[in-house]
């Protein structure tokens, strides 16, 4: 069971993965797509991933609010039902609908710095 499963859209992946870093750097286990070898059934770990998972943190970009990014909306979804939805917005978006009423924390424009007070709230 890991401590964070990240849920983002795939255009995001070099900015999620400077988050995974951080996250990974301050002690948390940390679950995300990369980890699926090839030849897995990627849906069922995904949805074992997500049901296991302590946190789930959803980034919310330009690219995962739109109607392009439904994958992630479901997660979050899950994610919301378990109320362990952690919404991290990387882009100044609005959450879609249905996930309105749960602040995001904000780390538009953030670089990595793990001293930075807005990544230190996130951890």
């Amino acid at each position: 069971m890991s401590d964070v499963f990240i849920s983002y859209k795939r255009e995001d992946q070099p900015r999620a993965a400077v988050i995974v870093k951080a996250l990974k750097a301050s002690g948390l286990d940390v679950w995300w797509d990369p980890h699926i070898e090839g030849g897995t059934a990627w849906r069922t770990m995904l949805a074992e991933k997500l049901e296991q998972a302590k946190c789930v943190i959803v980034l919310w970009s330009t690219t995962s609010v739109s109607s392009a990014g439904a994958f992630i909306h479901d997660e979050a979804g899950r994610a919301q039902e378990r109320g362990i939805l952690l919404p991290v917005a990387i882009d100044p978006v609005k959450p879609p609908l249905g996930f309105g009423e749960t602040q995001a924390l904000d780390l538009t424009n953030w670089k990595g710095d793990r001293n930075d007070p807005r990544f230190k709230h996130l951890v």
